[in-house]
């Protein structure tokens, strides 16, 4: 299995929206979790910072490092920038593929959350002295590629601030996928961190690991570790005109 789709698969649980000045869309999740996706949402596109991406093969060998940084202050064409590849300034070729494979990546983003989790049946799974944990089907269909109901998400939301502070997507069972035998395991997690105390957390660290076996016993696989660090505020580029923007999207980390 390929690592990007592992890391799609993580980043689908997730909101971005950029320049929101007032949230209308109810989520139809229980009302902490809605509480806490609409408080980060209203925040997204404020935030301009530089992302890791370490990927390793099957063998744990570690296969590319990317150091991109991301900047919503700018326009589309410029908000990301690719500055290093494996420790070193990237070639124009490099630069090139980094930027189709960016471009993919942004087409498809459009989606609302709403149609790739099923919030409405949001489960509390867990209510302990600091969090509330909810488990949150995916909607059947939502991936063209993966069986939507052997997926679920974990999204808690921290008592204290009314944010969330953890996603992780896991797998019920093994299955089976086109060109793939058999797919034995899928996980992925991401932690936020409180930035600046009056602004929500944002994503810090993440993983992604993903399992195979090929002819049932060519065993593929990989792992993707990411971070996020240097942020500064930011003033979003559309914030230059009065948007009302109401559907929770995708995430484009």
């Amino acid at each position: 299995m390929r690592v990007r789709l592992v890391l799609f698969l993580l980043f689908v649980a997730a909101i971005s929206l950029a320049g929101a000045r007032e949230i209308e869309t109810e989520t139809g999740a229980p009302g902490p979790l809605d509480t806490a996706l609409r408080k980060l949402l209203a925040d997204e596109g404020y935030w301009a910072y530089t992302r890791t991406i370490r990927v390793f093969d099957k063998d744990n060998r570690l296969e590319r490092t990317d150091v991109e940084r991301y900047d919503p202050s700018q326009p589309d064409a410029g908000r990301w920038r690719l500055l290093l590849r494996n420790g070193r300034p990237p070639s124009e070729s490099e630069i090139r593929g980094w930027e189709r494979q960016r471009n993919r990546e942004m087409r498809r983003r459009g989606r609302p959350l709403g149609a790739i989790l099923d919030f409405p049946a949001a489960t509390l799974a867990d209510d302990n002295r600091t969090h509330f944990i909810y488990t949150i089907p995916i909607l059947a269909g939502a991936s063209q590629r993966l069986p939507a109901e052997k997926f679920y998400v974990l999204l808690q939301v921290n008592k204290e601030r009314g944010e969330i502070d953890r996603l992780a997507l896991r797998t019920t069972e093994a299955f089976r996928v086109a060109g793939v035998a058999r797919v034995d395991n899928v996980e992925a997690d991401a932690t936020f961190g409180v930035i600046a105390p009056e602004h929500p957390a944002q994503p810090v660290a993440a993983t992604a690991y993903g399992e195979a076996r090929v002819a049932w016993f060519f065993r593929v696989g990989g792992r993707a570790e990411l971070s996020w660090s240097d942020f500064v505020r930011v003033t979003p580029y559309d914030a230059r005109y009065e948007v009302t923007i109401g559907d929770l999207k995708a995430l484009d980390f």
